[in-house]
Formats: C-alpha cells, structure tokens, sequence
C-alpha cells in the first residue's frame, strides 16, 4: 500500500469516493473503491489498484487512535494524508481554502482550561499542579510536518491554482464553534485552523516512522459561529447526522443551509486536492516527494 488517506467522517471524503475513480481502473459498473473490514467505529476503503487506501477514523482522540493503529498494522503505507475540515482562526482564509500544516499543536481540555502559554511550557510547571487537563496536554510534544511531503504538496496545489495557506493548525477535544473563540486560538497560539483529529494521526505516524501530512480544508471562516446542532451531531464515521440537521433546519432554515453549503465547498476543495495528488505521477504511484 503507497497512500492512505486518513479523515474522520464520511462527508470529508464523500466526493472523493464517490467521484475519485481515476482511469484506468473507472468502469461504469464499477466503483474505484471498494469497502473493507474495519475496527470498531471505523469504515475503511481501497482503491481497486490496491495503492490507495482510506480510512474514516471517527472524530476525536480515542477513536483516531484506535483507526490508525488498525492502519499502520494491516495497511503498513508508504505515506499518510491526513483530511478534513477545519475552522479558520485567521481572517486570511476563506471557506475552501485548504491549510498545510506546517506544525501541529494540541490542547487537551475544555476553553475554561486553557492559558496563553500552555503550548510552551514543560511538563514539570509548578503552575496548576492540580489540574489533569494541564498536565494532559503536556505530554505531547509539538510535531512538525514532514518536510519532503510539505514541499511536494505544496508545490503540486500552487501549480494547479488551489488557494492554500502553509500554516501551524491546533487539535482540539470539542468542536470550536464560536467565532470569538476561533480568533482568540489564531491570536494566542499562532495557528491558522483548528480541527480535533489531525494530530493524533500525525501522532500515530511519527511513531511509525510513516511521512505524513496534515491538508484541511477550511469549512468556517473565523467570522463565524456554527449552529448549535452542529456541537450535538455524533462524532461516528457516517451515519445519525441527517434526522437531526433535519429538524433543525425546520426551525433555522437559513443556518442549515449555510451550514450545508460551507461544507460542500470544503468537501469539493478536498476532492480536487486528493485527485492531483493520487493521480498520475503523484503519491499513489509511488513517487517519493
């Protein structure tokens, strides 16, 4: 197995599954992909050219963790692309925008736990030595981007007009849905979008020796807050969202709508950037950034 591509949910991907079926392996009968065995929580795909795989992990730590052990075990890749959407914390990035990461940081806790200078300070701070959730998000160091996969990424979307933005991204435990808080992460900790999986895949690849890249694709703008429904939607790979964005859409037709909408274009950003990357000459045919 080359590439794996990596994301939490199945909207991230849905365009890519659905339409990625590059010659010459698309037939009309046929999709390019094909579902696979999985652990628990997790939905995974391979390509019929069998260079390509793809896992829907689930959203937050616990079940990453458990999806990319499932991956880095029975898959063994060449090389990880972590997708997915994210929020923007800086006003520079427009919804379909898609962040590089050029380093990832993680906080662990809720807002009310969290301090301008956490991601600096070492485990061993005398300040706060009661709270779990300070010396929970001390245990991890920052990671940095792997800079063969960054510098072949990045060449690849400039030469096909994607707007990017090369950036350090924040992992969160709970979805940031206020546009207050979005700007205060991008203010105080320097990062241009916050998501809550890419640095456990990331995580779990550098453990394995396995390059890998963080891409996401920016689903709100820092301006924004999201509908309450979108904090209470299930963090599963695929299914139990659709009742529930229903019913709130009968009551908030024009929050749902934006909402939808705003994912379409960050799904679609995500399709056109998987598609330069595993097509010809790219990641999937083994081509070493």
């Amino acid at each position: 197995m080359t590439l794996a591509l990596v994301a939490a949910r199945k909207e991230e991907l849905a365009a890519v599954l659905r339409i990625g079926a590059w010659p010459p392996w698309r037939r009309r009968s046929e999709s390019a992909w094909r579902q696979r065995r999985a652990p628990e929580g997790a939905l995974a795909f391979q390509r019929r050219d069998h260079m390509v795989a793809a896992i829907l992990t689930g959203a937050g730590r616990e079940q990453t963790e458990r999806a990319m052990s499932w991956l880095l075990e029975s898959e063994k890749p060449e090389s990880i692309l972590s997708l997915g959407f994210a929020g923007a914390c800086t006003p520079n990035l427009d919804i379909g925008d898609l962040v590089l990461a050029t380093s990832l940081h993680h906080i662990a806790g809720n807002p009310f736990d969290w301090d301008p200078d956490s991601l600096e300070r070492a485990p061993e701070s005398p300040e706060f030595p009661e709270s779990p959730e300070f010396r929970e998000s001390k245990k991890y160091e920052d990671l940095t981007a792997d800079g063969n996969m960054l510098e072949y990424v990045r060449t690849a979307v400039e030469m096909n007009g994607i707007d990017f933005m090369s950036s350090p991204t924040l992992t969160v435990d709970s979805l940031v849905r206020t546009s207050g808080l979005s700007a205060w992460l991008g203010e105080t900790y320097g990062v241009s979008s916050v998501d809550r999986e890419s640095y456990w895949v990331s995580t779990a690849a550098a453990s394995a020796g396995v390059p890998c890249l963080s891409v996401r694709s920016i689903a709100y703008s820092v301006n924004e807050t999201l509908p309450e429904i979108a904090a209470q939607l299930p963090d599963t790979p695929s299914g139990g969202r659709f009742a529930p964005v229903l019913r709130h859409g009968a009551r908030h037709p024009r929050d749902v709508w934006r909402y939808i909408r705003a994912l379409r274009t960050a799904r679609n950003a995500v399709a056109t950037l998987t598609a330069v990357l595993t097509g010809n000459g790219g990641l999937a045919d083994g081509t070493k950034p």
